[in-house]
């Protein structure tokens, strides 16, 4: 059996990187002026390798392989309006998935450590950790009024940022 958490179509992504920073040139997509905001970042917490191989005993074949990385869909991210402090919130949705991502990791490490291969582990990581960085993001947007107050997103930079680390 194989599974794939590959997207389907091609797409042009950027995987993070500790010092990569967003430009405003990588958001592709044509502005949703339904939406009221001047922008919008669309990643993704991907489990690496895309083809995951499983056994009838639902164990994944070379589990040790397993890793996790967060994705920045080019296509998929629009800006309206272009401002360096907007720039700065939306980088900041990207860092949150990393730090989910590197959560994700470790979790992984620690099954890995104790040779767990069942898939439904790894799976059930990815999903409770997936829950918690959606909540994450929209606590973010709500506390920042979507980035408008600056002073309360340059907490949150410091605060996400001091975790990656």
């Amino acid at each position: 059996m194989f599974l794939s958490s590959a997207i389907v179509y091609a797409q042009k992504t950027i995987t993070w990187e500790k010092d990569l920073k967003l430009e405003w040139s990588g958001f592709k997509a044509k502005p949703n002026t339904e939406l009221l905001a001047f922008a919008e970042t669309k990643y993704t917490i991907e489990i690496l390798p895309n083809e995951v191989a499983v056994d009838s005993n639902n164990n994944v074949i070379d589990y040790q392989s397993l890793t996790v990385v967060a994705i920045f869909y080019c296509e998929l991210s629009w800006v309206y309006q272009e401002d360096d402090f907007l720039l700065a919130h939306e980088q900041l949705h990207f860092d949150i998935a990393a730090l989910y991502a590197q959560k994700m990791r470790t979790k992984f490490e620690e099954l890995k450590k104790q040779k767990i291969a069942d898939f439904d582990s790894y799976a059930q990581v990815y999903q409770d950790l997936w829950k918690e960085c959606s909540i994450l993001q929209k606590q973010y947007d709500k506390e920042t009024n979507h980035g408008l107050l600056r002073e309360e997103n340059k907490k949150w930079t410091i605060e996400i940022r001091k975790q990656l680390d």
